[in-house]
């Protein structure tokens, strides 16, 4: 605020998003690896931040000169159970003035081809909801395809909810076994098993 005119100020990057970079092919293993390490390491912060993303999603990967850079925290939730410290700004965020909560319980909210089925049947979502987007980003940079579709909502949601996608190395072969066991664990149905 500068006397009477609110303003926000946001960071200039220079790259290009992650959405723009898939839609121009699959990323070479070894730029897979290392970007999706960039990511989990972003996430693992926000994370012990008590912070859940949750619509992690090509479109709100930054791949910026200095590394990955996640954007659009629109649909975060800082969980109660967060550490308070001065690192911790979501709580002078002005959405955290309004005196209801701006979801609730059995509300869905992000991009559907990224959501967890927790997320989907409207239960609260966690840092697993968001390693599932995470095994689904990774699975889209490897194979340039999504891990779920569908021809409507409904189907995409059947896929996500019953579905599991053809494994990386039977699309790209000379992906690392490793890299299958990662995303298929992250594409777990049940958030223990993430």
């Amino acid at each position: 605020r500068e006397g009477d005119v609110d303003f926000l100020v946001m960071e200039l990057l220079d790259g290009e998003s992650l959405a723009d970079r898939i839609a121009k092919g699959p990323l070479p293993i070894e730029q897979v690896l290392k970007l999706g390490i960039q990511i989990a390491d972003a996430l693992e912060k926000a994370h012990t931040a008590g912070i859940v993303h949750r619509d992690l999603k090509p479109g709100n990967v930054f791949l910026a000169e200095r590394g990955v850079k996640l954007l659009d925290f629109g649909l975060a939730k800082l969980h109660a159970a967060a550490p308070t410290t001065s690192r911790t700004v979501m709580g002078q965020l002005p959405t955290e003035q309004h005196s209801a909560p701006l979801t609730s319980a059995g509300m869905i909210l992000g991009t559907f081809q990224y959501m967890s089925p927790e997320q989907l049947e409207g239960k609260e979502s966690d840092a697993r909801s968001d390693l599932f987007a995470l095994g689904c980003v990774l699975y889209e940079m490897a194979t340039g395809k999504k891990a779920f579709s569908g021809t409507s909502q409904a189907s995409l949601i059947g896929s996500i909810m019953s579905g599991t996608p053809p494994p990386v190395s039977s699309i790209a072969p000379m992906s690392p076994p490793a890299l299958d066991r990662v995303i298929s664990t992250c594409l777990a149905k049940d958030p223990k098993e993430r």
